[in-house]
């Protein structure tokens, strides 16, 4: 798994994340998070390779239905997807002090106005689209890459990658029909834009430290999760 200065990397598999959550001593089957697992029980968090090598990150909600949050060929989008669910459950649960002890959280009138303001925000975003994600694109054949609020294009005659301008407005209006995915794969035929001189490092955002973690996992509840939303 990738490291930087500013602590550790997200993962980019399934193995990898594995590997993370048994670091951490995670309980995973307490904290009812399955890894590389299909799971059909009510109150499940996954991400499991299907049968036609697609990624899928799901929830199963209290009521046993499934939401999916991710189906698609990109691993390393799919386990962030999964890892950061993680992390939200542990921060949950972390003390205004040092994060070791879960809290136990009552209704109260701050948190109904949390929830009406999420509500809110989610159908604010679902009627604005919060911007392209990192990765490869393709569009009617060419390749894009999205980085940092710049379009970069593929040029093949020149076998070069230059920065974008006058895009197609369908592109820019459509932009998540034609997500490849943010890891780079030979059969794109284009030269790996992390190779370029235009690549820049993800922010420090996509890391954590140690201290991020600390929890006491075996006073885990997962009666604290909200097994009623569909992420």
């Amino acid at each position: 798994m990738p490291e930087n200065n500013g602590g550790t990397r997200i993962p980019q598999t399934i193995e990898e994340l594995k590997a993370f959550c048994a670091e951490k001593g995670m309980p995973l089957e307490k904290m009812r998070f399955f890894i590389g697992e299909n799971i059909q029980e009510p109150k499940a968090f996954g991400i499991y390779r299907d049968e036609n090598d697609r990624f899928v990150v799901y929830k199963n909600k209290a009521d046993g239905s499934r939401a999916v949050r991710y189906s698609g060929p990109d691993e390393a989008y799919a386990v962030r997807e999964l890892y950061l669910k993680l992390k939200s459950e542990v921060d949950l649960r972390r003390s205004p002090g040092d994060g070791s002890v879960p809290r136990k959280r009552g209704i109260s009138t701050g948190t109904i106005l949390l929830i009406v303001f999420l509500v809110l925000l989610f159908l604010y975003c679902k009627l604005h689209k919060a911007g392209p994600r990192r990765g490869y694109y393709r569009y009617e054949d060419d390749y894009y890459y999205y980085q940092n609020d710049d379009w970069y294009a593929y040029d093949a005659a020149l076998d070069s990658w230059y920065l974008a301008s006058g895009l197609n407005q369908v592109l820019y209006d459509d932009y998540d029909d034609y997500w490849q995915g943010a890891a780079y794969y030979d059969d794109y035929g284009v030269e790996d834009f992390e190779d370029t001189e235009y690549y820049e490092e993800p922010s420090d955002s996509d890391s954590d430290s140690d201290d991020d973690w600390d929890v006491d996992f075996d006073s885990w509840d997962s009666g604290d999760t909200d097994w009623g939303s569909d992420w």
